[in-house]
């Protein structure tokens, strides 16, 4: 009776395993790098998905109009040059930016890239009519002019010293206007099968498994080396499986609780990528419950930082009490902290009207108990280990913590929609700040406007010192309110084979440069 059910469960399981056979192996004569990644991405389609993880597999496909290199510096990629004011890219007031494009890009379907591309993405970017859940600089860009097909003049009402830094990150990736214009784009198969003007191109996507893609041989940058790029899917265990077989030629953005493995595998190196990252507990500040500004610092009080930073980050990193790590320039060392106390928390709660009424240990306010969820993402053994000492050190100041857990797509659109009360997950910011966390996304709720104006101003600020203090001042009106509930900086980990030549993680990203790899 059962024997059907049997042999399909089998016929799958055969299916899996020649899936991944072929993910595994490259064909006779070809030279393949084979990535790890723990999230696969829900769209290709730039400028749709905030996760990390999706923009370094967007990387491969589309290009950005610049790049950062290892030194912090800005070069050319879709241009020919950097804009500077002594080049005359940069205007005199720092209003207008002339981008001269190459013209020698073309898009993966032959077409040739120009000006009119970039107008469309900003256009695409700033449409209010689509769900893009950051925009940041260019929705301060008033036009692009497009006076010829290689010559794209980016226009500010006031001065911008931010644009170079979001036109070198995953904010800018460049979109086929020949292509797009005119469709759906939430609906359109680009989602899935993309062109772009990147070193590689999409073959494959076996859902839940891997994404294959191929060098592409009229790359602007010239061929890359390799002839294929294989990114496989894979949590924690399934990684630690695969490096240990040598499978993997880098596996990106491992948790704290695999660093120790990663340490001791033979013919590996685990190497920390440039980043301005950080962990955090979003906290929705429109709720009925943390709308309350002495809920949220109890909270604050009610978490051992050191506890967390100890055990599950092996000590590699400090807590931290502000929004931006140390890491930045701007960051600011004034905020102000809430230390670990469970006293502090307990009153705290008790002037809020949260008491335990029948002893259950669990508070409760007009008969409601105090119950909180934590939105996580589901997947990596570090981000579980952090919710559920969080889950028990918030039972000791008597509130009843709740996991509930989705996969790395559902996560920005559900906290778009403010369905939640808690969220474990970390958030990074860019060399010069474009604050899609509070300026764009803002999925915390945070409405002190007179902070967010201080903001605003920030990228036509041209004093580098004077956006410190703005950035500074801000930093600390959030730990005052307790809006946000900062943890440690994240590093960004990545496990690097010895047979993997020419990786140089930068700012732009892990994968920027992966037209230069070979694989010994």
């Amino acid at each position: 009776m059962h024997l059907p059910a049997r042999r399909f469960v089998f016929k799958t399981l055969l299916a899996t395993l020649a899936v991944l056979t072929l993910a595994a192996t490259p064909a006779l004569g070809q030279t393949r790098a084979t990535v790890l990644s723990p999230q696969e991405p829900a769209t290709l389609l730039p400028h749709f998905d905030l996760l990390t993880l999706t923009h370094e597999t967007q990387q491969l496909i589309f290009d950005c109009l610049f790049v950062v290199d290892q030194d912090g510096d800005y070069l050319p990629n879709l241009t020919t040059e950097v804009p500077t004011v002594q080049n005359g890219g940069i205007s005199a007031d720092g209003t207008t930016y002339t981008l001269r494009l190459r013209d020698d890009v073309l898009w993966h379907d032959g077409e040739p890239f120009d000006a009119e591309d970039v107008r469309y993405t900003w256009q695409v970017i700033t449409d209010p009519d689509l769900p893009i859940p950051a925009r940041g600089v260019w929705e301060d860009v008033v036009a692009i002019d497009t006076p010829d097909p290689h010559t794209a003049v980016v226009r500010f009402e006031e001065t911008n010293v931010a644009f170079l830094g979001a036109a070198s990150a995953d904010a800018c990736f460049v979109l086929p206007e020949h292509r797009l214009a005119g469709r759906s784009l939430t609906e359109d198969p680009f989602n899935r099968d993309p062109i772009g003007t990147g070193a590689f191109t999409l073959q494959e996507w076996q859902s839940g498994a891997f994404l294959r893609l191929a060098a592409n041989p009229d790359h602007h940058g010239g061929a890359p080396a390799l002839d294929e790029i294989v990114i496989r899917f894979a949590g924690s265990q399934a990684a630690r499986t695969a490096l240990q077989r040598g499978e993997a030629d880098l596996a990106l953005h491992i948790g704290a609780a695999d660093l120790r493995f990663a340490q001791n595998l033979a013919g590996y190196e685990v190497r920390q990528a440039p980043d301005h990252a950080w962990w955090q507990f979003w906290i929705n500040n429109d709720g009925p419950i943390l709308s309350d500004v002495r809920v949220r610092r109890a909270l604050a009080h009610g978490l051992d930082k050191d506890l967390i930073t100890e055990t599950v980050f092996g000590g590699v990193v400090e807590p931290l009490d502000a929004i931006l790590p140390p890491s930045h320039w701007a960051h600011a060392e004034d905020v102000r902290a809430y230390p670990y106390d469970v006293e502090a928390a307990a009153t705290l709660l008790e002037e809020a009207g949260w008491t335990d009424e029948n002893g259950d240990s669990v508070r409760e306010k007009d008969g409601e108990p105090l119950r909180i969820e934590i939105l996580n993402i589901a997947g990596q053994a570090d981000r579980r280990q952090v919710v559920q000492i969080a889950q028990d050190l918030w039972s000791d100041i008597g509130v009843e913590a709740v996991i509930r857990e989705i996969d790395g797509a559902s996560f920005p659109p559900t906290m778009a929609a403010g369905d939640y009360q808690l969220a474990y997950g970390w958030f990074g910011e860019n060399q010069e700040p474009v604050f899609a966390l509070w300026l764009g996304t803002n999925w915390q709720n945070f409405d002190d406007a007179s902070a967010l104006d201080l903001l605003r101003g920030v990228s036509s600020t041209v004093d580098r010192e004077a956006r410190a203090d703005a950035i500074r001042e801000f930093q600390r009106t959030v730990a005052e309110e307790a809006a946000m509930l900062p943890l440690a900086p994240r590093p960004l980990l990545n496990v690097v084979s010895d047979r993997l030549e020419g990786y140089r993680p930068t700012l732009s990203g892990s994968l920027w440069n992966a037209h230069e790899w070979t694989v010994r």
